[in-house]
């Protein structure tokens, strides 16, 4: 038995795993892993297939659907009726590692317990992975078990059906058993990864070059913007001095304004005292006329308040002579209503004594009646009695002759339907008989088909060695062409590179070509455009010429450099003081510029002052920073570049930048040669590679043809030997069914004939049951007479308790209607007494209303002289009130306007407060310290404000007509240079990344190619082993069809069992078919042993003279491996061939169990015994 390079003989060994809430096992359930065969029995549905399961899900499964789930949370108990479900589910699983042959960072252990929870939660379920109690990742667990040969998809894990699903599974993935015994799933996920790091990388790439371009366009834009923002600044220097003359000029109209409303306050604070006077006089004669109303209102208020009164007790008497009036009226209807209801209540108390006469009379006459009825219903009842006994007795008798005769009527119906089957199967024999007989003629092959078959076998010999040369020549330009890919990858770097570098160069050429043109309608050349400098002199010319280099060297423009100003070459060592060098030296200018250039030496910034004091009239001084020292004692130190000096400078990088662009461009195209050069080879080496690609598909394709026509001929000569053997066995199968048949056939007619007669059953049924219905009748009867002498008596019993109930009612009538009266007599009494009581009140009421209307005559007279005082009064009153207002008005008018004035103060006084808060916002500065800001002569004229505003405008227009200036324009043009740099040497990393990914991948490619090769001639030697040894002979062998690559070919089974010919496994039998898709399964397993092997009922399809091959070949393989085999199985030839049993049982519903036997200790004890 060949044995893949996998294979470890000192693996670690399983040896427990333990279950708690788990599926089906709830309770905590060891199960214990030995050596050799363990199986495992139990009714279909108990739980046997959850310890597979529980142990696939430990060792890391995540398919929740492969653990025949809807959910990862199905694995938990789910409760049952006599138990709760569980949250969580445990499943630990115990390593032997004696040997100490686990990963590197366990073998300090000498057992491994690998655990795994599941915990249910709101938000979803969470699984907990350890190994020795320490957490881990579920990798790190899936890695444990990888590196011992096992794992949750292992091949040694045959769950259920799996050798159905792989006998009618296509070749492409058949191939995936070969692919694990080859440990190429490794490979194609590392190969997975390379390929998306290699896209990762390109886009990159893609990107980096993408940002390149920007980053060079926005370099051009900075240098640009540098030159803005010196201009920017100096606009905003002017505008600064104009914003705070401008502040001075509001803040000193606030000032004017504040005086102005002060000297109007103090004016009209007179007006506002005489007013006030007037007002206060009108006030006090106000005061004193309503003062006088109120004893008038008094007097007036009193008299009225009299008038009321009177009047609301007329109103309440004329009331109260209504209220006497109706209640003598009530009265007199009341008496009349009492005497009504005594006379209707005395003929109530005479119906009720009527009423009870006449029940006392019927309860008499029916109590007479109660003992002659007790008599005859005893009598009824015994006659019933005997009538019912009677028919029980005749329908049991009846009852059994029916069962007897439908007894003999089934078995006659069935014996019928039996003999009608067998002569139609009988039938359906014979025509099979002569279909199969037909068939057979048909299918016979010919000579023909045999010399095709034999053509076919030469054609694909000839084809196979075609491809085997063309896949050579494949290979051989692969690997050209990989070489000629890499030296062009290693090119393409460096011209990247140069272009890169050229690109940078001519833009930042461009850029300074732009900004050092001049503008064409300047009629005068400047200075500055005629002089070339040293690098680094620069800021010296310019602080030595200053704006003088802005002037031409015409004599007919406005300001220009004459020839006055040119001078021997003798004058020039006679001006400055010895050792120090005139600026000529390091400035290269028109002939007009000698004597100034003559009269400026260049000296260091520490010596500046001291040599100054030996300067002639007209000289200067200064540094290279362009710090300036004057013969008359004027010194100004460097500050900011000038736009002279930058000027100067970028014409000084200019034409530096023109002598490296023509080397960039040299560089460049030398590069780019080279460079054409390698793409040109790598052109010709892919065409070379594309051609052979070609001839290796072509050849491969013809290939696939010859085999496809050698495999159908083959198939349809081995279809027809095997249906022809098929046929035949069926043939003799059908001739032994025939004459079962007809045996059986003749035996039913016989027990048929057997059988009574039918007729004479009947008629003895008919004549019982005429007994019968005369027997129902008569009992009936008698149940009547019964039931009518029952009822009559139960009547007569409820009419005497509703007699006396009756009786009791009209008794209580009777005395109800006598209290009733005596009540009605009595109200009737007190009724009469009110009413001569009532008839006085009439009078005394008259009486009373005379004298109240004189009083309220003498009340009307006063209270009318009153009023007539009041209104006096009212009107002095209203005359005191105008008066008083309009005074009020005049001293309001008056203080409004002070108060408009103290208004226009506070105005004044906020705009000067806000004039100086602006002044301080915008200059920093006090509003006495604003000219100073605005850089004001003491004693001129302060311009007027509009001319001021007119001014700062044109200067904030002249500042956004800038634009957007940038004012870090110099540290981003240096940001951008510095991040270029980085980002080409990024570029470079990532071609050199695609160079070596894409190495990789073909390398990946290649080892999968080959390992799948080598594992195929492994797996097949160990499938034709196997196959023998599972048959008794015969061979197999196993084919990669259907493409060119091993790593996309199908994977198809061919075998012979003995006596029959090579034919694809869809062709055999179905026993024959699992017992091959079995010694398939052994052989991917014997390439690479695993240290546990569970089968779950592989043998279910198999009779028992292939379930003992199966058996013997487990032992074989269990004495040849360390592997440990766990057999689920329902056949008791298995059951008898293991080393040990465990039984899952279901006692209680939803809950399995587990029991176990050693059945080897017990033949040992048996043997001993």
């Amino acid at each position: 038995m060949r044995r893949g390079p996998a294979c470890r003989e000192n693996a670690v060994k399983f040896t427990n795993v333990r279950l708690v809430g788990f599926k089906s096992f709830v309770e905590p359930t060891d199960f214990e892993i030995r050596d050799g065969l363990t199986g495992i029995v139990g009714p279909n549905g108990c739980g046997k297939s959850n310890l597979l399961e529980a142990m696939r899900w430990v060792m890391g499964a995540t398919s929740a659907k492969a653990l025949r789930g809807e959910g990862m949370d199905a694995v938990i108990f789910s409760g049952t009726s006599m138990r709760p479900s569980r949250n969580w589910a445990e499943v630990i699983l115990t390593l032997d590692n004696a040997d100490r042959t686990a990963p590197a960072e366990y073998n300090e252990h000498a057992e491994l317990e690998v655990s795994r929870r599941i915990i249910r939660k709101d938000e979803g379920t969470q699984s907990l992975y350890r190994i020795n109690s320490k957490e881990v990742r579920a990798k790190d667990v899936q890695l444990l078990f990888a590196d011992a040969s096992t794992g949750a998809n292992s091949p040694a894990l045959v769950r259920q059906g799996q050798v159905a699903e792989l006998i009618s599974a296509k070749p492409q993935n058949r191939r995936r058993l070969l692919e694990e015994a080859a440990g190429v799933t490794g490979i194609h996920s590392r190969r997975h990864e390379a390929e998306l790091r290699l896209r990762a990388a390109e886009q990159n790439i893609d990107r980096l070059d993408d940002v390149i371009s920007e980053l060079e366009t926005q370099k051009g834009a900075l240098a640009r913007q540098a030159r803005q923002a010196t201009r920017y600044r100096n606009v905003s220097g002017d505008i600064r001095r104009t914003e705070a003359m401008l502040c001075y000029l509001r803040w000193r109209e606030a000032v004017d304004a504040q005086e102005k409303a002060a000297a109007g306050l103090s004016e009209i604070s007179g007006l506002i005292e005489e007013t006030v006077r007037v007002a206060a006089a009108a006030t006090t004669a106000q005061t004193d006329a309503h003062a006088a109303l109120e004893p008038l209102r008094l007097a007036e208020a009193q008299a009225a308040a009299a008038l009321h009164r009177l009047t609301v007790a007329r109103e309440n008497l004329d009331d109260e002579a209504a209220r006497a009036e109706a209640e003598l009226n009530r009265l007199g209807g009341e008496i009349g209503r009492l005497k009504e209801d005594i006379a209707r209540e005395k003929d109530l108390r005479e119906d009720a004594e009527k009423a009870a006469e006449a029940l006392s009379l019927e309860q008499g006459e029916l109590a007479s009646r109660e003992t002659s009825e007790a008599d005859r219903l005893t009598e009824a009842e015994a006659v019933k009695a005997k009538a019912a006994a009677a028919l029980e007795r005749i329908e049991r008798a009846f009852d059994e002759k029916s069962a007897e005769a439908a007894e003999f009527e089934a078995r006659r119906q069935t014996l019928n339907a039996n003999i009608a089957g067998a002569e139609s199967r009988l039938a359906k024999i014979a025509n099979q008989i002569a279909a199969f007989h037909d068939e057979r003629k048909l299918i016979e092959p010919t000579p023909e088909q045999a010399r095709a078959l034999e053509e076919a076998h030469a054609k694909f010999a000839a084809t196979e060695q075609a491809v085997h040369a063309a896949e050579a020549a494949h290979h051989r330009t692969e690997e050209e062409r990989a070489a000629a890919e890499g030296h062009e990858g290693a090119l393409r770097g460096p011209l990247r590179s140069a272009e890169q570098s050229l690109t940078e160069i001519g833009a930042e050429r461009e850029a300074l070509r732009k900004v050092l043109a001049t503008d064409d309608s300047d009629e005068w050349q400047p200075l500055i455009e005629l002089i070339a400098v040293d690098p680094g002199y620069e800021n010296a010319l310019a602080a030595a010429l200053g704006d003088d280099l802005g002037a031409a060297t015409d004599d007919a423009a406005p300001a220009h450099w004459s020839r006055l100003g040119e001078a021997s070459g003798e004058m020039a060592p006679a001006i400055l003081p010895p050792g120090i060098r005139p600026l000529s030296d390091f400035v290269r200018a028109p002939a007009q510029l000698t004597r100034r250039l003559a009269s400026i030496g260049v000296v260091d910034p520490q010596e500046g002052a001291r040599i100054c004091a030996a300067l002639k009239p007209g000289c200067r001084l200064v540094s290279r920073d362009g710090d300036l020292w004057r013969w008359d004692g004027f010194v100004a130190h460097a500050n900011a570049k000038t736009a002279a000096a930058i000027r100067l400078e970028q014409r000084n990088r200019l034409l530096v930048l023109e002598r490296d662009f023509n080397a960039a461009e040299a560089g460049a195209a030398a590069a780019r040669q080279t460079h054409d050069e390698a793409a040109n080879a790598l052109k010709e080496s892919q065409a070379s590679e594309r051609e052979a690609r070609q001839l290796f598909s072509d050849t491969r394709r013809a290939l696939d043809t010859a085999r496809a026509a050698l495999s159908g001929l083959e198939r349809e000569h081995e279809r027809a030997a095997a249906r022809m053997g098929s046929i035949d066995e069926t043939l003799a199968r059908l001739i032994e069914d025939q004459g079962e048949t007809e045996a059986a056939h003749r035996g039913l007619i016989d027990d048929r004939a057997a059988l009574p007669d039918a007729a004479l059953i009947s008629e003895a049924l008919a004549a019982m049951r005429d007994e019968v219905a005369a027997a129902r009748t008569t009992a009936g009867e008698m149940l009547a007479a019964y039931n009518d002498i029952a009822r009559e008596a139960q009547m007569r019993a409820d009419r005497l308790g509703e007699l006396e109930r009756e009786q009791a009612s009209w008794a209580q009538r009777s005395q109800t209607a006598r209290d009733r009266i005596s009540e009605l007599e009595t109200r009737l009494s007190e009724a009469v007494a009110a009413h001569e009581i009532a008839e006085q009140a009439p009078a005394e009421i008259d009486e009373k209303r005379g004298r109240l209307l004189d009083q309220i005559a003498i009340a009307e007279t006063r209270r009318n002289d009153d009023a007539d005082a009041l209104a006096t009064g009212q009107q002095l009153a209203q005359d005191t009130d105008k008066a008083a207002k309009a005074a009020d008005h005049e001293a309001a008018e008056a203080r409004e306007a002070r108060a408009r004035l103290e208004a226009q103060a506070e105005a004044a006084a906020e705009r000067v407060e806000e004039a100086a808060s602006i002044a301080n916002e915008t200059c920093e500065c006090a509003p006495d310290e604003l000219l100073s800001v605005a850089e004001h002569k003491q004693g001129k004229d302060i311009p007027a404000r509009d001319d001021i505003e007119r001014k700062l405008e044109r200067y904030k227009r002249e500042r956004e007509n800038l634009g957007g200036v940038n004012l870090r324009a110099d540290e981003e043009l240096k940001e951008v240079g510095e991040r270029l740099e980085e980002l080409g040497v990024e570029r470079e990393d990532c071609e050199s990344a695609i160079r070596k990914l894409r190495a990789a991948i073909g390398g990946l490619n290649r080892e999968a190619r080959q390992r799948l090769l080598d594992a195929f001639e492994t797996v097949n030697a160990n499938f034709g082993n196997l196959f023998k040894r599972l048959f008794n002979g015969g061979q197999a062998e196993l084919r990669l069809i259907d493409a060119e690559d091993p790593l996309d070919a199908g994977l198809e089974i061919y075998a012979s069992p003995p006596g029959k010919k090579l034919a694809s496994m869809s062709l055999m039998s179905g026993g024959e078919q699992a017992l091959t898709a079995t010694a398939l399964i052994f052989a991917v397993f014997m390439a690479n042993p695993a240290p546990l092997c569970v089968l779950d009922e592989v043998d279910a399809p198999l009779d028992d003279a292939n379930v003992e091959r199966f058996c013997r070949l487990l032992h074989e393989m269990a004495q040849e491996t360390d592997t440990r085999f766990i057999i689920i199985t329902h056949h008791a030839l298995t059951m008898s061939r293991m080393d040990r049993l465990y039984g899952v049982t279901m006692i209680e519903r939803g809950v399995s169990q587990l029991v176990s036997v050693d059945l080897t200790k017990a033949e040992q004890l048996a043997a001993a015994e």
